[in-house]
């Protein structure tokens, strides 16, 4: 039981739900923010990578995030659209003793998502609005056997006996569900800086998520908020505020921060940059502190950050008490011109 104890208490305090994988540095896979910014990039392609390893210090198993995506330009007629798909893997192990008969047993929980997403960018008078759809397959899976139920509870060894019969004829191992997501995204160029603003609807479709067969709850539908801005200060420094607000009922997410970028004269690694985010919630204060170091390495783009959890979940555990996270990004070079040249005779 101490393994469904755990994973329902990570179900519950996790930011928003454990069925929407949440990052840190959001601003570096656009797939998972929002629809719309797929595309939102100076290039013909881009591929990115993302990993995050989370709760460690808890049973000294981490919650492994893996995302890999790709979006790529493509015209019809006068029009530019991108497209994209991106491949998602949610991954919780863990390890428990039986201490009634002394055995050890182990349970994974693992979510997949593959989800395509295309957006258009429309510009109006320097204004450039972008919208985005997003849809696929979500599936998740669980060993319901090394899982242990209230009928399964022993009063005479006060501890969960696996070999007893768990009663739950509706469970079933795994589910599968179809998904749908919007988004819009606004920018424009002006003096102080660049603006970005972006708003995002998950689950529009409300699919029901539920081990048991008989279960009619749907998902409900998530909101996303995100904004950034590009400010130069001058001498080769620029600033990067950022903001994430996502809720759905009662629960909610804000991460707000800002990053330094600093251009520097080499070609090799022309801009690197540091700073650090704060995650908060209504229902839950003082969750994390996120220091972020990045760098451009030619085309690559590398991201690192170190949630140092705040959170009364981190008390009392052992001083592993962070969530590493690391991003890799490719652009592939545009094939747009920049410039309109008009050839001419020479005399």
């Amino acid at each position: 039981m101490k393994s469904v104890n755990l994973f329902l208490v990570l179900l519950l305090y996790f930011p928003l739900f454990s069925q929407d994988i949440h990052l840190s540095q959001f601003y570096n896979q656009d797939h998972l923010l929002n629809p719309a910014k797929v595309g939102d990039y100076d290039g013909d392609y881009r591929l990115t990578a993302n990993y995050r390893n989370q709760w460690r210090q808890l049973n000294k198993q981490p919650i492994s995030t893996y995302l890999l995506s790709f979006d790529h330009i493509f015209f019809f007629d006068k029009h530019q659209f991108h497209a994209g798909l991106m491949l998602t893997s949610d991954r919780f192990q863990g390890e428990e003793t039986n201490y009634a008969t002394g055995i050890p047993f182990s349970y994974t929980v693992n979510s997949t998502k593959i989800l395509a997403s295309i957006s258009y960018a429309l510009q109006y008078r320097k204004h450039i609005i972008r919208t985005g759809l997003q849809t696929g397959m979500v599936m998740s899976a669980s060993d319901p056997t090394t899982q242990t139920f209230p009928s399964q509870w022993d009063y005479q060894s006060g501890d969960f006996n696996g070999k007893l019969a768990n009663l739950e004829s509706q469970l079933k191992p795994s589910q599968k569900y179809f998904d749908l997501n919007l988004g819009v995204s606004w920018t424009k160029k002006f003096v102080f800086g660049i603006p970005k603003v972006g708003f995002s609807i998950n689950h529009i479709n409300r699919p029901k998520d539920s081990y048991f067969k008989n279960d009619q709850e749907r998902l409900r539908a998530r909101k996303v908020f995100f904004s950034e801005v590009m400010i130069p200060l001058g001498f080769r420094f620029s600033l990067q505020p950022k903001l994430l607000f996502m809720w759905t009922a009662k629960a909610n997410d804000l991460l707000i921060g800002t990053n330094l970028q600093v251009q520097t004269s080499y070609k090799v690694i022309p801009t690197y940059y540091f700073g650090v985010h704060y995650r908060h919630g209504i229902a839950r204060i003082f969750d994390a502190i996120i220091p972020t170091v990045g760098f451009n390495y030619k085309k690559y783009a590398i991201g690192i950050s170190y949630d140092v959890n705040l959170s009364d979940l981190s008390k009392g555990t052992d001083s592993r008490k962070g969530s590493f996270e690391f991003s890799l990004m490719y652009t592939g070079a545009s094939t747009i011109p920049k410039k309109v040249l008009l050839p001419c005779n020479r005399f």
